[in-house]
C-alpha cells in the first residue's frame, strides 16, 4: 500500500474532515505504536510501509511498556485531540495498518503486545480499559 492510498484509507475510516487530520492522527498513532513495540518487530511492521510510514514507526525509542489506556492518551497528546477521539481514530490507523502489513508480521505484532491491545486492530475501542468518556 503507498502513502496516499494509506492517508485516503485512514481518512475514510476515521470519519475525519481533512487529509491533514488523517495525516495528524496517522503520525500520532504509528509515532505511539513505533515506541511500544520491541526492535524486531517495529523493523518487521516497519519493513512493509513506504518510507514516509516506516519514518513514523522508527522515530522513537522502543519497547516502553506501558496499558492501553496510557497508548490512547500519547496518541491523543501528539495529535492535539481528546482521549475518546484518539482511541477511536488510532484504531482507525491500525485498522488500515492491518490491511498493509502480511497476515504473519500483523500476528507478531499483535503477540508482542498485551492482550488488550488486540482491540486496537479490530476496530473495537470499548470494553476493559476504555473508560466512558464525555465527548464533549
Amino acid at each position: 500500500m503507498q502513502y496516499e492510498e494509506f492517508i485516503d484509507r485512514v481518512l475514510e475510516k476515521s470519519g475525519l474532515d481533512s487529509r491533514e487530520r488523517a495525516t495528524d492522527i496517522t503520525r500520532a498513532t504509528l509515532e505511539t505504536l513505533g515506541e511500544r513495540l520491541d526492535r524486531t518487530v517495529r523493523r518487521g511492521v516497519a519493513s512493509q510501509l513506504p518510507a514516509e510510514l516506516k519514518e513514523l514507526l522508527l522515530s522513537r525509542a522502543d519497547g516502553e511498556e506501558y496499558l492501553l489506556q496510557e497508548f490512547y492518551t500519547r496518541v491523543g497528546a501528539r495529535a492535539d485531540t481528546k482521549y475518546y477521539d484518539a482511541a477511536e481514530r488510532a484504531s482507525a490507523v491500525l485498522s488500515v495498518l492491518r490491511e498493509a502489513v502480511s497476515s504473519g508480521q500483523l500476528q507478531e505484532m499483535i503477540d508482542s503486545l498485551p492482550d488488550q491491545y488486540s482491540r486496537l486492530f479490530d476496530g473495537n475501542v470499548s470494553g476493559p480499559g476504555f473508560p466512558s468518556l464525555d465527548r464533549s
